[in-house]
């Protein structure tokens, strides 16, 4: 991934760019229309027909512009959805800018860790990362007899690894950002959230199980349920990564690494630690939902989950 740093008044905006050479210029890859047809793109992700609608172009033209901003890759399908009873491809734009390079030669720079993220990676992380700073708190589970299950956490230390991630991604942490659930307050539930550890075992992944894409049925062995394909995962080794909507507060976001067991909890940290791009694709069979099935693998034969495989 290629940035373009701008500044302006003594802030800077890192932006994701495509390098282009001058012979894809002088091969014609962007005209007038095809720069129109990229501007309105970064701004946001539309179908074929309505953009033609916007910018009074025929949508024969449209999409054979599109057809070659795709083979350049500067555009491509974000997701597809039923529009008037058909199925309408929304096309998103690669990148936000594009550079012009002459000559490769510069200053040899160390850029901070988010801006070697893509794009994608860092919408993810966001709201829970922001101006490099971690804008969440991470709620793990009371390795203490709690709730009405009477459970004890065993999967809080991975928030250990969690936030090592966190850290090298982010620049600055607060004070207090991990928290029991038994620790949390009413307003602490308002803000975004990093939930580690199931409804079990987290009473705080406890009351928003039922508000998720992929939840735990806990009357059914405390299996996996995905709403979004009707399978379920009965693994002790499935976990499962989801960003959501705060259901406590609609402003906030949740990011839930949960397992069916604690090896599946792990599974889905080591899925967000080191897989996180794999991660921000979204759901294999809807793009458009941030809900990933894992299951883990102990590849060195330790007894310990040390890799995954993503099922949906």
């Amino acid at each position: 991934m290629n940035w373009v740093l701008i500044e302006k008044d003594g802030n800077y905006s890192a932006i994701p760019t495509r390098v282009i050479k001058t012979n894809e210029i002088l091969g014609k890859l962007f005209t007038r229309d095809r720069i129109r047809i990229l501007t309105a793109l970064a701004e946001e992700p539309t179908y074929p027909k309505k953009l033609a609608e916007k910018l009074k172009m025929n949508k024969q033209v449209v999409y054979y512009h599109l057809d070659a901003l795709k083979k350049a890759g500067l555009v491509y399908v974000s997701r597809k959805e039923e529009v008037k009873g058909a199925v309408a491809k929304y096309y998103s734009a690669s990148f936000k800018s594009v550079s012009l390079v002459f000559s490769e030669t510069g200053l040899n720079v160390k850029p901070p860790q988010m801006l070697s993220l893509s794009e994608a990676v860092t919408s993810f992380l966001t709201p829970f990362i922001e101006n490099g700073e971690l804008n969440s708190k991470i709620i793990v589970g009371s390795p203490d007899v709690h709730g009405p299950y009477r459970a004890q956490s065993r999967d809080a230390h991975y928030a250990v690894e969690l936030g090592v991630f966190l850290g090298s991604v982010s620049g600055r942490f607060g004070v207090g950002i991990v928290k029991l659930d038994t620790e949390v307050r009413e307003d602490d539930l308002k803000g975004n959230m990093i939930i580690v550890g199931g409804p079990v075992t987290n009473m705080v992944a406890n009351r928003i199980n039922d508000n998720l894409p992929l939840r735990f049925e806990l009357k059914e062995q405390n299996r996996i349920f995905s709403s979004i394909t009707g399978r379920t995962y009965y693994e002790d080794e499935c976990g499962i990564v989801v960003k959501s909507i705060n259901p406590f507060n609609p402003q906030s976001r949740v990011l839930v690494l949960a397992g069916k067991r604690f090896q599946g909890t792990r599974a889905a940290i080591l899925a967000v630690t080191k897989h996180i791009d794999e991660v921000a694709k979204n759901n294999s069979f809807d793009p458009s939902i941030p809900a990933r099935v894992i299951i883990g693998y102990d590849l060195d034969g330790d007894g310990i989950v040390d890799d995954v495989e993503f099922l949906e």
